[in-house]
């Protein structure tokens, strides 16, 4: 069996910026089924951070012409094209939708991303798929709401995590802390820096706290300003608590597993994201999280997560502020925390259905 996927996210795939879900599911998925073939088609030269599975293989397919008409012809044009000249089985696209051969069983992964992009080619295409996978109520509601026709073809995938975040001990912790805070307690927040993410927002709910509190207390910022967050980064050289931001923008997977074990807790403002990976992950590293509420944040939190009223600054520097005052709170919030499985679990599922 030969699988085509679209490599366009996985391609824009890191830990802190997507959490690097799809690039899991795919990974994880040719791994289970090692006599199946999957094609990644790329629009450029493209080597991924780590090596691929052997039954995996790039396929380059360079637009015509360059600029916002070349984008369009690859998608419109080209990508269909060479879907039927590999003569591929079965189509897998990750959170976003190109035009679907008729003759061709389609799946959509739908992880991070809560909403689809609008467009005729969405319009057009979206009832073709024969499965949609989602990790989240929310995200399956959005779906249904714009599409009612989907309902009966959404299934789930167990939200999980990486195999690289376990808790640290304390001395651990203390060295993440002095290489990357001055040896000071932190918030961490993981996302690109983009205004979806609420970055200003939380910027002035932490300097309410720092006034608030007068606490050395600092944050980290973990990810890659998009060409939408440009204004965010030019804020941040006059932010007045700038010494106590920390700004980490190109993190490997061991380097944001460290950050995340040796925060005091995860601080999650993302307005509508599908699937609250930072959140999970940091109940892998036995790391409580502050978080809006929104999105699938309240999924993935439950009751190991602190929400705050999205739109509230003063409500999520308080929620800040109350964590880190109360020991006995935090202690509250790591007892309920549930186990996180790897993503393995979801990639079996996955696997099951798109290979059967």
């Amino acid at each position: 069996m030969r699988i085509a996927v679209n490599a366009l996210p996985l391609i824009e795939d890191s830990p802190a910026d997507t959490g690097n879900v799809s690039t899991e599911m795919l990974v994880r998925l040719a791994r289970l089924h090692p006599d199946v073939e999957f094609v990644l088609i790329a629009n450029q030269a493209w080597l991924p951070a780590d090596p691929l599975p052997l039954n995996v293989q790039v396929a380059v397919l360079k637009p015509f012409i360059k600029g916002k008409t070349g984008r369009f012809i690859w998608r419109r044009y080209q990508w269909p094209k060479m879907v039927k000249k590999l003569k591929a089985d079965k189509v897998l696209y990750f959170n976003d939708i190109l035009p679907i051969p008729f003759d061709v069983e389609s799946y959509l992964v739908m992880s991070r991303t809560g909403i689809l992009p609008f467009g005729a080619t969405t319009d057009e295409n979206i009832r073709r798929f024969k499965k949609v996978f989602v990790f989240s109520d929310f995200v399956k509601e959005q779906l249904t709401n714009r599409f009612p026709r989907l309902a009966d073809r959404i299934e789930f995938l167990t939200p999980g995590g990486s195999e690289a975040y376990i808790p640290l001990n304390w001395e651990e912790r203390e060295e993440v802390k002095r290489e990357y805070a001055d040896g000071m307690e932190y918030y961490l927040a993981v996302g690109s820096i983009d205004p979806a993410n609420n970055i200003i927002p939380l910027l002035k709910a932490f300097s309410m706290l720092k006034k608030r509190l007068r606490s050395s207390i600092k944050l980290v910022l973990a990810g890659r300003a998009t060409p939408e967050g440009e204004d965010i980064v030019q804020a941040l050289q006059t932010y007045k608590f700038r010494q106590d931001v920390i700004w980490v923008q190109d993190a490997d997977e061991a380097s944001l597993a460290r950050l995340t074990g040796g925060a005091y807790a995860i601080v999650h403002t993302a307005g509508a994201d599908g699937l609250a990976v930072p959140i999970l992950a940091g109940q892998k590293c036995q790391v409580p999280a502050v978080a809006l509420y929104a999105g699938a944040s309240p999924e993935a939190g439950r009751d190991a997560a602190l929400n705050a009223v999205p739109d509230d600054v003063t409500d999520l520097s308080e929620k800040m502020s109350a964590l880190y005052k109360d020991e006995m709170l935090r202690s509250r919030l790591l007892n309920h925390m549930a186990r996180v499985p790897s993503w393995d679990d979801a990639a079996e599922t996955l696997g099951q259905i798109v290979t059967s």
